[in-house]
């Protein structure tokens, strides 16, 4: 499944994610490897629970956990900046 960054919580390790431009969901970032913002990622971002993602432009491999999906935009980005 494909994924774009939509925020990035930089100190805290927690990224907003937008699924088929209208669902978003957070995870929390296991890993070294940081995303940007319009980034494009791929992995498994509706099942909860740990994971690996893939940035496309690179093909690095990030260890998540994905948090929550099914969200609004501004509820993602409220639980990642809290």
């Amino acid at each position: 499944m494909r994924a774009i960054v939509e925020k990035v919580n930089f100190k805290r390790g927690l990224v907003t994610y937008e699924i088929d431009g209208y669902d978003y969901g957070w995870l929390e970032i296991l890993d070294s490897v940081e995303v940007e913002p319009e980034e494009i990622i791929e992995g498994p971002f509706t099942t909860l629970g740990e994971a690996k993602i893939y940035k496309r432009s690179t093909g690095e491999t990030i260890n998540v956990f994905i948090e929550d999906y099914g969200m609004s935009r501004q509820g993602a980005i409220e639980m990642i900046m809290r």
